[in-house]
């Protein structure tokens, strides 16, 4: 699933390509992809295009806004002649003809470009709503991980009374948004805790360094446009990301760990594969 920094790299690239422009029509392809009525969207002009957690928004004059959110598989991507913008899951159809079979929802700008929204899984969305049902969605998130709002006082109150192991509650998006299995595993080695340990467990110390970490991995992610962990697709100029060169510890089972060379872990937990150090991450 795309994470934070790589939903932050595509916010960015869309950004600086379709702000300004104006949608002509819009085509469903798949109605489970899409809420809203498509007539309010075509002829409005996109005003602003931003992120919060994992969700990205873009914004149009008179109340009107289109929130997106990628999940599992989802890709949006921008074409223009023979030049193509954007990211997400990385497949085929990053270079495929567009519409492909997993196009789900197709913009068609009145300058003849075209943003193309695929989603193999069909988990992803595209939801129309007013200012007050996005101040709604936003509510029910924490605040980001690379928000000033992630204080250390918030973040240890957060952990407080909180058995759970601490893998899963940085993953939780309404302790603090937009950590996914990738950054949650890399942060967890980085501050050296085990991400098996009881939240509650972990000493101011350990919570300081943990926060810190946290922001570092997602700081590099963003820095590195993201991660492309599946390495057919990682040389797609303008498409991929980088942090899959500077992984610390998820997808490098029986590599040594970068803290202490002993060879790093996979285990199973929540139903997530987790990587990690037992030697030095306690």
């Amino acid at each position: 699933m795309p994470e934070l920094p790589e939903v932050e790299t595509v916010t960015r690239q869309l950004s600086a390509v379709i702000a300004d422009k104006i949608v002509q029509k819009v085509t469903v392809f798949k109605s489970k992809s899409w809420v809203g009525e498509v007539v309010k969207v075509e002829g409005q002009q996109i005003k602003e295009v931003s992120r919060r957690s994992k969700i990205i928004r873009l914004r149009f004059a008179d109340n009107l806004n289109i929130l997106i959110h990628l999940k599992m598989s989802g890709q949006l991507i921008f074409v223009d002649g023979q030049t193509r913008v954007g990211g997400g899951h990385p497949t085929a159809d990053w270079t495929n003809h567009l519409p492909s079979k997993h196009t789900r929802v197709m913009f068609k700008f009145t300058d003849g470009t075209q943003l193309f929204f695929n989603d193999q899984r069909i988990f992803g969305w595209m939801k129309v709503m007013n200012d007050e049902e996005v101040a709604q969605e936003f509510a029910l998130l924490a605040p980001d991980a690379n928000s000033s709002e992630i204080t250390l006082p918030y973040f240890a109150e957060k952990i407080a009374k909180r058995n759970v192991p601490i893998k899963q509650l940085i993953m939780d998006n309404q302790v603090i948004a937009g950590v996914g299995n990738i950054y949650a595993c890399d942060a967890l080695n980085l501050a050296r805790i085990s991400p098996l340990r009881p939240a509650a467990s972990l000493s101011p110390v350990e919570q300081k360094k943990l926060l810190e970490s946290i922001q570092t991995v997602i700081a590099l992610g963003i820095q590195k446009g993201g991660a492309t962990v599946h390495g057919k697709y990682v040389h797609v100029t303008g498409m991929s990301g980088h942090y899959q060169e500077v992984l610390r510890v998820y997808g490098r089972k029986g590599e040594p760990c970068p803290n202490c060379g002993a060879p790093i872990q996979k285990i199973k937990l929540a139903g997530r594969g987790t990587f990690f150090c037992p030697n030095c991450q306690v």
